[in-house]
């Protein structure tokens, strides 16, 4: 670099510092976003309009939090989440264990942040954990999984942890062959409420269910525990995460955290968390999840 004088070109290496440094702050700015609007989403699990009126008072909290609007992002599968989040169109959603580890996979960003403490019921454990359950109904002539075999069973979406994945790598060693060889037809519903419908409408004879939905159904009145006979169960399964895009700032997310996890959230959301049959949210990080991510084999 050749200057004219000594005072020019100390102007010119000062313009070019200040470039650089601008530079250098609007890459750092690219990777924090904060969005006019929230958007919201939730995996399909049992009834969707239901889940929103409940989800009510939490959006209310981070709206007067975080000074912006929640907008709900209505998603049909697991999937159409995971591409939301990872497309830039979802900032929170609620996702099933193994969904969220698809979602970390495609963008290690993904933070999961917040998760419900179950409370115990008849067929739910107490705390952060759920489990599969293979089940009919009491009144069929299915009493074994032997007696199961030419069967319709119905699964709830590709993604689910408890309604395909877990069963197909827990359960499948038990048969010695894959579900499809082993019963007559296997079906997606698409919701563990969906499967719980079928089955009691008598469309499919079995249906693998998360332990926090029969419970809720069981609470409702829908199927009560007496309709039901469980023929097998999974080990525990970390409860479903909530998760933000990591490319929020970093104020917002610690918005988000307090919306959920404030001094004040079980308190303001006791109506939300009665609905889910839940005590409380409680903080989690990715090592909850380490287990699913093993037995995924990534």
């Amino acid at each position: 670099m050749m200057c004219l004088t000594k005072r020019r070109c100390f102007r010119l290496i000062t313009l070019i510092a200040l470039n650089c440094l601008a530079g250098i702050t609007g890459a750092h700015a690219e990777k924090c976003e904060m969005p006019q609007s929230i958007r919201f989403s939730m995996i399909p699990l049992g009834d969707h309009e239901r889940d929103i009126k409940l989800y009510q008072p939490l959006f209310k909290r981070i709206e007067e939090l975080a000074g912006r609007p929640v907008v709900v992002m209505r998603q049909s599968s697991y999937a159409a989440v995971v591409e939301g989040l990872l497309g830039g169109g979802i900032d929170i959603a609620t996702l099933g264990p193994a969904t969220y580890v698809e979602a970390k996979n495609g963008d290690e960003r993904i933070t999961s942040f917040a998760t419900t403490e179950k409370r115990e019921g008849v067929f739910q454990v107490k705390g952060p954990f759920y489990n599969a359950m293979l089940v009919v109904l009491a009144s069929s002539r299915f009493v074994d999984i032997a007696t199961l075999k030419g069967s319709r069973l119905a699964l709830t979406d590709p993604g689910s942890t408890s309604g395909s994945l877990l069963p197909r790598k827990q359960f499948t060693p038990r048969l010695g062959m894959p579900l499809e060889q082993y019963f007559g037809t296997v079906s997606f519903s698409g919701s563990h409420g969906k499967s719980l419908q079928a089955l009691m409408h008598g469309e499919v004879d079995t249906a693998f269910i998360s332990s926090s939905q029969l419970e809720e159904a069981n609470v409702a009145g829908k199927l009560p525990a007496n309709q039901v006979r469980v023929l097998w169960k999974s080990e525990p399964i970390p409860y479903d995460p909530f998760v933000y895009r990591g490319q929020l700032c970093d104020s917002l997310r610690k918005q988000i955290r307090a919306a959920f996890l404030g001094d004040a959230a079980t308190k303001d959301l006791r109506n939300l968390l009665d609905g889910f049959k839940a005590t409380r949210f409680i903080p989690i990080d990715d090592s909850h999840y380490a287990g699913i991510r093993k037995m995924l084999g990534q």
